[in-house]
């Protein structure tokens, strides 16, 4: 192997990996917000509208937080971001001790803590899931799932401890958490490092010339049309045509070219040259396959904000914004209202004996199980797909869309609280393997260099499906329950928005299948010509 394809050090990456998992879970604590909510409004006397905005604060800290962490990961780098969203947590859950220690009744001041909360822990966790899917660019589905998994499994541990520590003991619970959570940061931050590849310590002068070459901005004169081929000089490992490189399958791919994704070629199309080629002498984009990420090359434009820019502006990026956001919306509106559901499912059969608040908690604690086991088993799977059966990541998205309306409809027709348990099964494991999936398909299409601020703006696209959801269940409930708000229809109480919901889940795997086809149509048109043209 030549010197300048020798893979990063392995050591460095594994820890990185390993610390990446013990801050994931450090991370998790929106997820037990549950947990302690209640004694907290009670204890600082808040109504039940200011209850619910602090719920709000929580969500709209860790949705829309989303792109300004993205932004500082992607500037400061995963270690130090990691160590500030360590001290963010640390001030937030001071803050909440010492307010419910000593009744304060301050809605603004704990609506800035769980805001502060809610963004302190994706700051810390996308930091994670870009060092882990940067470190190991030929792994990135199963390394990816590992933090991811890890996340979701924080609700179960936390929960745990809470019973089996803290039993009502809310006061030493925050305690707990402000101490671990940022500890766990501040200490696993120095192994989030994205680990580069050895400099080799003298190259010859071929060597040299042809890195430079392929480094250099290219200009591009409008009245010819220039072929990657005639510019790029493949290294000796790389064998075989643009036609085997771009192939939806993949056919003779190499591990150094099975990077390039087949949805790349949506970056190539004719639209992104339009309008740049107006004298000669002038520059167009310009993608060189050098590296496993995508370097876009453009002369007087910064390389960071050239990619991001292209990468958002493309309609894959849109197409797999409306597919995520209608997945997270429908998997994130069943985790949010199953109570709800079990509340009808139990007043509708007054011959049972459950109580609600234990049947709630079976429910929760599912969904959370099967939402852990789908985020650990979708890297895996997605990477076997993309490099055993040469086929395209996304479908597995097509995977879990099929799963997620399965799920839906069991909805509809479960009468009992105990029949329900299936399609929390089955809406939690396709709510994990979507969320487990797509981290690794934004760093296939769009590469590593800036990955975490797409994946922020990626991470907003499911608010508004949920909000819509959530207000049309409400509505639906309300339609079907008498003045008291008791509904004793049973699935009829809710049916409707899992009707709607179901053919949701068949759009979007409508759609996702159609993406699959014309990157497909794209990659042989684009191989068909024997070389790439811009």
């Amino acid at each position: 192997m030549a010197p300048y394809d020798a893979p990063p050090p392995l050591g460095p990456r594994v820890r990185a990996l390993v610390a990446s998992v013990f801050v994931a879970v450090a991370s998790g604590t929106p997820y037990v917000y549950s947990v302690y909510a209640p004694q907290l409004v009670k204890r600082a006397h808040f109504t039940g509208a200011e209850a619910a905005k602090l719920s709000l604060a929580l969500s709209l800290g860790g949705s829309l937080g989303g792109l300004p962490a993205g932004l500082i990961i992607d500037g400061l780098g995963p270690q130090r971001a990691t160590a500030l969203g360590g001290v963010l947590s640390l001030i937030a859950f001071t803050t909440l001790h010492h307010t419910y220690s000593a009744s304060i009744h301050s809605l603004p001041l704990i609506m800035i803590a769980l805001t502060l909360s809610g963004f302190a822990s994706v700051l810390s966790f996308y930091s994670t899931v870009k060092c882990s899917t940067t470190n190991f660019p030929h792994h990135r589905g199963s390394a990816g799932a590992l933090p991811v998994s890890a996340y979701a499994l924080a609700s179960l541990i936390y929960s745990f401890i809470s019973v089996h520590f803290f039993p009502n003991e809310t006061a030493g619970f925050l305690k707990f958490f402000m101490i671990f959570p940022p500890a766990t940061c501040l200490l696993c931050a120095y192994f989030l490092q994205i680990v580069e590849k050895p400099k080799p310590k003298r190259r010859t002068s071929s060597m040299h010339n042809e890195r430079q070459g392929l480094l250099q901005p290219l200009s591009l004169n409008s009245a010819s049309t220039v072929s990657v081929r005639s510019l790029v000089q493949q290294p000796p490992h790389r064998k075989g045509s643009f036609h085997k490189m771009f192939s939806l399958w993949g056919i003779g791919r190499t591990p150094s070219t099975l990077s390039i994704d087949a949805q790349r070629p949506l970056f190539t199309q004719p639209e992104l040259a339009e309008g740049q080629s107006s004298s000669s002498g002038n520059t167009s984009a310009i993608y060189v396959p050098v590296e496993d990420v995508p370097v876009f090359v453009k002369e007087g434009s910064p390389i960071w904000d050239n990619h991001i820019f292209k990468s958002i502006s493309t309609r894959v990026f849109v197409k797999f914004y409306i597919i995520l956001a209608c997945l997270m919306g429908i998997g994130q509106m069943y985790i949010y209202s199953v109570g709800y559901v079990v509340v009808a499912l139990v007043q509708s059969n007054p011959d049972n004996h459950h109580v609600v608040g234990d049947a709630q908690a079976v429910q929760v604690s599912t969904i959370a199980l099967f939402s852990f086991l789908g985020r650990l088993t979708s890297g895996p799977i997605s990477d076997i797909v993309r490099r055993k059966f040469k086929a395209q990541r996304i479908w597995c998205i097509v995977f879990a869309s099929v799963l997620m309306g399965i799920g839906q409809h069991l909805v509809t027709i479960t009468g009992k609280v105990d029949g329900l348990i299936v399609p929390s099964i089955v809406i939690g494991f396709a709510f994990g393997f979507c969320f487990g999936t797509f981290p690794a398909i934004i760093a296939d299409t769009f590469g590593t260099d800036g990955f975490t601020t797409l994946w922020g703006i990626m991470s907003t696209s499911g608010v508004i499906v949920l909000m819509t959801l959530c207000n049309y269940l409400a509505s639906v409930l309300k339609n079907h329950s008498d003045d008291e708000g008791v509904c004793v229809l049973g699935a009829d109480c809710y049916k409707d928005t899992f009707i709607l919901t179901e053919w949701m889940c068949v759009g979007v795997s409508v759609m996702t299948i159609f993406t699959i086809w014309y990157n497909h149509r794209v990659s042989l048109q684009a191989a068909s010509h024997g070389d790439l043209t811009f």
